[in-house]
């Protein structure tokens, strides 16, 4: 009985440790790592996406100067009161991610002169949903009270088998490091499969609540993510966020199933917003509600500009300079960020740590700025990937049942696109073909097939049209 209340007290102190000094962490790394355990090809099928939107980068952009508006629905899912974010905190934070993502910051002109020159504007417009999926109109708020304390929920077998599957000095950084991806789901271990379930909140059958329209919203889901152990609420995951895949290609079972079902940005409670008044643990540390950036900025298609490893690693990015993965180096919620620019965890590029992108993992209260080329990818992205968020050009007439009944084979297509149309008569509807930057390049009454052999590879939007009611299917041409 003492050797276990030692232990408990032990572990209590332990997590402590991790929960405040070293894992107040994004978990984009762990959500990516969980899928590809379960799932060989999904990373391969990431890298893809990634590659083939530099590739577009390097292409004429015809909406290089447009802002682009995405709809956006927070589900609030909450066990207590203090998890109810009010209306007031989202609309904060929805204002920040306009600010940010238009370089309409404050802190904009904060950045050192020699970051400046390549700090680019994304031109992304974010609003809360006026439409929801059924034509009826929304806040764009949902609220479910929940009967799931946490969805970061540990167990104490979860925690002695990651100790026991790191076999390190757990007390140590490596330890603890290689502690919390066990837990989260990192390491290949029995745990792993187990597993956090971290897709939890994004289903009803789950205590949490289904998505919308994935292609059409991007849906954020706030909850708590504090593991509770011994009693003791601990942050552990600040957000995390999938990246686009677009891999028509690929065989059935190299993406996970229900991957238009989890898509979409989830943020600890916590770390909701501006100044959320029931920031506990993390009062004035994430305050400025730039996790909600940073996790975007996953969504987009970008990663951690150390490329989560050491100065070989890379994220993709030409004006990013390298970095170490290190976590957090300061916590002290009154940072002074002048006080970081000596930190240069890779010398050998003569450039040091760029402590003022959103993609890093220093303080937020020292990130200001997005570069150009992180800035082309996201584009890049919302006009390939992520483009059904940005085709919505007359959302009220989108109708659910027509746009069930409407499919197109083959996908990728080649030279024929074969049409369907489940219970009405093609002979109602138009058709129209438009590019991702809605130039119109096809247009023709509706029959069971069209020719797209003059099309150029890429990606396409196909508009069945009728007289009260449309619908809207992506389509992908290969040569």
């Amino acid at each position: 009985m003492i050797l276990r209340t030692i232990t408990l007290s032990f572990i209590g102190l332990l997590l402590c440790q991790i929960g405040i000094a070293q894992s107040l962490r994004c978990g984009h790394q762990h959500a990516i790592q969980q899928q590809t355990h379960q799932h060989a090809s999904y990373k391969q099928v990431v890298q893809q996406t990634f590659n083939q939107a530099k590739r577009r980068t390097q292409e004429a952009n015809s909406r290089s100067q447009e802002i682009l508006t995405v709809p956006v629905v927070v589900h609030v899912v909450y066990n207590t009161t203090e998890q109810n974010v009010s209306d007031e905190l989202i609309y904060s934070q929805i204002n920040v991610l306009n600010e940010d993502f238009q370089r309409q910051n404050p802190d904009a002109t904060d950045g050192r002169e020699m970051f400046q020159s390549v700090s680019g504007n994304a031109k992304i417009k974010f609003v809360l949903a006026d439409i929801d999926p059924d034509g009826n109109p929304t806040t764009g708020i949902t609220r479910t009270q929940t009967e799931v304390e946490s969805f970061m929920d540990l167990s104490l077998d979860n925690i002695f088998e990651a100790i026991d599957s790191c076999g390190l000095d757990v007390t140590s950084q490596e330890g603890t490091e290689c502690l919390l991806n066990a837990l989260l789901g990192g390491t290949g271990t029995e745990t792993e499969e187990e597993g956090l379930q971290l897709d939890n909140v994004k289903s009803s059958a789950t205590g949490g609540v289904d998505a919308w329209d994935t292609e059409r919203y991007i849906n954020i889901w706030v909850c708590n993510l504090n593991a509770n152990l011994l009693g003791q609420e601990m942050p552990m995951v600040m957000g995390f966020a999938y990246p686009p895949v677009e891999a028509p290609n690929w065989p059935e079972g190299a993406l996970p199933t229900d991957l238009k079902d989890i898509d979409g940005v989830v943020i600890h409670h916590q770390a909701f917003g501006v100044d959320n008044p029931n920031a506990g643990l993390v009062e004035g540390i994430f305050k400025k509600g730039r996790t909600c950036t940073h996790e975007m900025g996953h969504y987009f298609g970008l990663r951690h500009i150390s490329g989560d490893g050491d100065c070989a690693s890379d994220d993709g990015i030409g004006d990013t300079p390298a970095e170490v993965a290190t976590q957090n180096p300061d916590l002290n919620p009154n940072v002074i960020c002048s006080d970081l620019h000596s930190i240069d965890t890779c010398p050998e590029d003569g450039l040091p740590d760029m402590i003022e992108n959103f993609m890093s993992y220093n303080p937020e209260a020292c990130q200001n700025l997005f570069t150009i080329e992180q800035v082309d990818i996201m584009r890049a992205m919302l006009e390939g990937p992520r483009s059904g968020l940005i085709m919505q050009q007359t959302t009220n007439t989108i109708s659910t049942e027509l746009h069930q009944a409407f499919t197109l084979y083959p996908n990728p297509a080649n030279s024929q696109l074969n049409i369907n149309l489940e219970g009405y008569h093609l002979s109602d509807f138009t058709i129209e073909i438009q590019n991702v930057v809605g130039q119109q390049l096809l247009s023709a009454p509706a029959q069971s097939f069209m020719d797209v052999s003059q099309l150029k590879a890429g990606i396409y939007l196909v508009r069945l049209k009728g007289e009260e009611m449309e619908a809207v299917k992506k389509i992908s041409v290969i040569r």
